[in-house]
C-alpha cells in the first residue's frame, strides 16, 4: 500500500490567531484592519489589493456629496459601491480581491466590502445571516436598518418594490425581514468576514477537493475561536446560534470529510494515520472513533476475505492504541473467527491431498489455540472415523 507522506495542514495560520486576538470587540478594529483580514480570508492578500480598498475609501470620503447624517451616508455608500465597484452578481464569487479586480460579487463579498467602507466613513455595520444568505445591518444608535448589499435598492429594503422585483430574480434568495428573528441571526464583523472562508470551503468540497478545504477550515476556526488544539465542542468563548454553526463542529466535519475521501479511495491505513495526527489536536472522541472503526473494519474485511487472517491480526495489533476497547473487541472477534476458519480450511486442503501428517499437525495446532471450536472438533472426529 502506498502511504501518504504528508497530510493537509492542521496548525492554524499564525495570522488567524493574530486576527482572533483582535476580534474581541467590533469597535476595536480599524477599517484598514478589517480590510486586511478580509483579503487574508479571501486568500488574495496583497499590497496592491489593500491599496485598491484604500483608494476606494479615499474617493468615498472625499466625495463632496457624502452626507453627514448616518442613515443617508450609509445609503450613499451602497450606491457608491454599485456605481464604482460592483459590476455583476456571481453566486460563488466570495473573494474580495476578485471583486476588486473584475467587479463580480456575491452576498458575502459585497457585504464585507460594504462593512469596510462604512467603517472607514465612521459608521457601525455588522452582518446578518439567514440559512443561505448574508447581508448587513446598520446600527445608528437610534435604530437598526437592514442593507441588502447585492442590490443598489437594498437600503432598508422591506418596503421598496424595486428591490423585491430585482433581488429575487438576480440572487435566487428571499429577503428575511427583522421580525422573522428565528430565520436570521445578527453576527459580528469577524464572523461576517469568516463567511468568506466558509464559502471557500464549500466551493472546494463541492469540487471534491477535501484536502485543500481542511487548512481553510482550520484557519476559520482559529479566527473565530483562537487556538483549538485542546478544544472540545462547547468550549467557545461565545455562543453561536442555530444558523451560525459552532465553528469547531464545522471544522470536525471538514476533517472527517477528508478522512472519508481517503476511505473511499481504499486507503484505510492512511485513514488511521490521519486520525492519529488530527484527533489529538481536535478532540471529538465519539466521531473520531466512529471513523477509526470504519477504516479498521474495512481493512480487516479485506484481509479476511482474501484468506489472510495473519495479516488481519497484525494490522489489528498495530492499531490497538488507536481503537477504543469496545471497537477493538468487536474487530478481534472477527479476526478470531477468521483464524479458526483458516485452521479448518488448511486442514481440509492437506487432508484432501492425502497429506495426512500435515493435516493432523494443522488440526492439533488449531485445537491448541481453539480447544472448544466445534468445526475443529468435528474435523478431529472425522479423522477417528
Amino acid at each position: 500500500m502506498n502511504h501518504r507522506t504528508s497530510f493537509p495542514r492542521l496548525e492554524p495560520d499564525p495570522k488567524a490567531l493574530e486576527y482572533y486576538r483582535l476580534s474581541g470587540s467590533d469597535h476595536g478594529n480599524s477599517w484598514t484592519k478589517l480590510a486586511e483580514i478580509s483579503l487574508w480570508a479571501s486568500g488574495d492578500y496583497s499590497a496592491s489589493n489593500l491599496a485598491k480598498i484604500r483608494a476606494a475609501s479615499e474617493t468615498l470620503n472625499n466625495f463632496p456629496a457624502l452626507p453627514k447624517a448616518a442613515k443617508e451616508r450609509a445609503e450613499f455608500i451602497l450606491g457608491f459601491m454599485h456605481k464604482n465597484l460592483l459590476k455583476s452578481y456571481s453566486h460563488n464569487q466570495t473573494r474580495i480581491g476578485a471583486l476588486l479586480s473584475n467587479g463580480k460579487f456575491n452576498c458575502v463579498s459585497s457585504a464585507v466590502l460594504y462593512m469596510i467602507l462604512c467603517r472607514s466613513a465612521g459608521l457601525y455595520v455588522r452582518g446578518v445571516m439567514t440559512k443561505d444568505h448574508a447581508f448587513t445591518i446598520l446600527h445608528t444608535g437610534e435604530s437598526d436598518i437592514d442593507i441588502e448589499t447585492t442590490n443598489p435598492y437594498g437600503f432598508d429594503p422591506g418596503s421598496r418594490k424595486e428591490f423585491h422585483d430585482h433581488f429575487g430574480r438576480m440572487t435566487g434568495f428571499a429577503y428575511v425581514p427583522a421580525h422573522k428573528y428565528r430565520d436570521r441571526q445578527t453576527i459580528s464583523q469577524i464572523e461576517l468576514v469568516s463567511l468568506i472562508l466558509n464559502n471557500r470551503i464549500a466551493e472546494l468540497e463541492s469540487s471534491g477537493n477535501y484536502a485543500d478545504a481542511v487548512p481553510v477550515a482550520v484557519d476559520r476556526t482559529a479566527l473565530l475561536m483562537g487556538n483549538m488544539s485542546d478544544a472540545r465542542p462547547g468550549t467557545a468563548e461565545k455562543s453561536h446560534g442555530l444558523i451560525f454553526e459552532h465553528p469547531f463542529k464545522d471544522l470536525m466535519g471538514r476533517l472527517l470529510n477528508y478522512g472519508a475521501s481517503l476511505l473511499k479511495a481504499g486507503r484505510e491505513e492512511d485513514c488511521l494515520a490521519w486520525a492519529a495526527a488530527a484527533s489529538p489536536m481536535y478532540h471529538d472522541e465519539s466521531r473520531w472513533q466512529e471513523f477509526i472503526f470504519a477504516a479498521a473494519n474495512n481493512r480487516i474485511a479485506i484481509y479476511v476475505n482474501a484468506g489472510k487472517p495473519a495479516d488481519a491480526r497484525n494490522f489489528l495489533e498495530n492499531q490497538k492504541k488507536l481503537i477504543n476497547h469496545a471497537h477493538y473487541a468487536h474487530l478481534e472477534a472477527i479476526v478470531i473467527d477468521a483464524e479458526r476458519l483458516d485452521f479448518h480450511n488448511r486442514f481440509a486442503a492437506a487432508w484432501n491431498k492425502k497429506n495426512f501428517d500435515e493435516a493432523v499437525r494443522i488440526l492439533n495446532k488449531g485445537l491448541a489455540e481453539f480447544p472448544d471450536d466445534r468445526q475443529l472438533l468435528s474435523d478431529k472426529a472425522a479423522i477417528k472415523r
